[in-house]
């Protein structure tokens, strides 16, 4: 199994908690298709995909959201083609994956119905950044020590969250990943370790937030 550093937003400075949550990605043996790619690796490019479309904000998103539906309906149809050729973990994975984009695909459908507040979200940067809530002008230099303090205050506070502000808290992690990705080629090559694991960490506790919150609305 080889460990997955998932593209959203990572890692964030020291908190009062210390926990760390790695995500194991299985390896796959799947069979090659006319195409020439395995299944495998149609599974690890919607991995790659939902990653890329998680760490965009949200006016972007919701612009191509039509364009985006398609793209997984896709990709998803290509993977079940041949699913019985994968591995139980891949399944399991694809499975997973699957879950995480409905999820995600519901939130997005529901900040275009309900826009968030500015000024409740300007105190939300305050809150998750400190320091680093100018996001446009945090410098390469800092970039690690940004993520670090965002995810010192997910792992303190996540617990007492609803499922609004976890839509403010996203927001944010998107718009720090898009500062990120601005000045990528000047980050140095550890910091940008530490921040795909530190991104990888958010991505788990808000799909954990995620499953949770659907669990409670179920039972309601």
């Amino acid at each position: 199994m080889s460990a997955l550093l998932l593209w959203g937003c990572e890692g964030n400075r020291t908190a009062q908690e210390t926990e760390e949550i790695t995500v194991d990605v299985p390896a796959d043996t799947a069979r090659v298709e006319r195409t020439g790619r395995t299944v495998g690796e149609r599974l690890e490019s919607l991995r790659g995909w939902m990653n890329e479309k998680v760490e965009r904000g949200d006016t972007a998103i919701q612009r191509e959201m039509p364009g985006i539906k398609e793209d997984f309906r896709k990709r998803s149809e290509e993977i079940e083609q041949n699913l019985d050729s994968l591995s139980a973990d891949s399944k399991a994975e694809y499975a997973r994956l699957k879950e995480r984009y409905e999820r995600w695909e519901n939130r997005q459908e529901r900040r275009l119905n309900t826009p968030l507040d500015q000024a409740e979200l300007e105190q939300w940067e305050e809150q998750l950044l400190r320091e680093f809530q100018e996001i446009e002008s945090i410098a390469p230099q800092d970039m690690r020590e940004a993520y670090l303090t965002f995810m010192g205050v997910i792992r303190a506070k996540r617990r007492n969250w609803t499922q609004n502000d976890w839509d403010y808290v996203d927001n944010v992690y998107g718009q720090l990943n898009q500062r990120r990705g601005q000045v990528e080629n000047q980050i140095s090559n550890s910091d940008k370790l530490k921040i795909r694991a530190l991104q990888a960490e958010y991505l788990t506790l808000e799909g954990a937030a995620d499953a949770q919150s659907t669990m409670r609305n179920m039972r309601n």
